[in-house]
């Protein structure tokens, strides 16, 4: 019996914990230059990117944000509204999107061909120095100019 008491209490706790809106945390997993949205239930005031070199965030407006992949990697994102109270706090994870992705290996060379449907080239961080070429190229090609 109080057992089942503690259980009733520990249960009752959470969800008034749940109930007020506080933080959750739950991974956020975006491949490396592709952007996740995320709505908020209410306003942020603040958001912070433990490491702006693995994802990015880009905001919208007080309710709406972008996550972008940059790098690979693990950082966490926290999101603050009113009164400095946490809205979200949680990880990104920033992984590759190796849908109609080619791998061909060539001793310890390993080269990526993106075909969709025609296959090209598709430069990924580590690759050789032949795929920093190409990746210079696509670069310059789209006007970023590598950033």
């Amino acid at each position: 019996m109080r057992v089942s008491r503690l259980v009733v209490a520990a249960v009752a706790a959470a969800s008034m914990f749940l109930a007020s809106g506080a933080a959750y945390a739950r991974d956020i997993r975006v491949a490396l230059d592709q952007a996740f949205p995320i709505r908020l239930a209410e306003p942020a005031e603040g958001v912070a990117i433990g490491n702006p070199t693995i994802a990015g965030v880009s905001v919208q407006n007080d309710r709406f944000l972008f996550v972008t992949g940059r790098s690979y990697g693990s950082t966490n994102l926290v999101v603050v509204g009113a009164n400095g109270r946490v809205l979200y706090s949680g990880r990104v994870v920033v992984t590759s999107d190796e849908t109609d992705v080619v791998m061909v290996t060539r001793g310890v060379e390993t080269g990526r061909l993106e075909c969709t449907p025609l296959c090209r080239p598709r430069p990924d961080i580590g690759d050789g120095e032949d795929s920093q070429t190409i990746a210079s190229q696509i670069a310059s090609r789209g006007g970023s100019g590598g950033q």
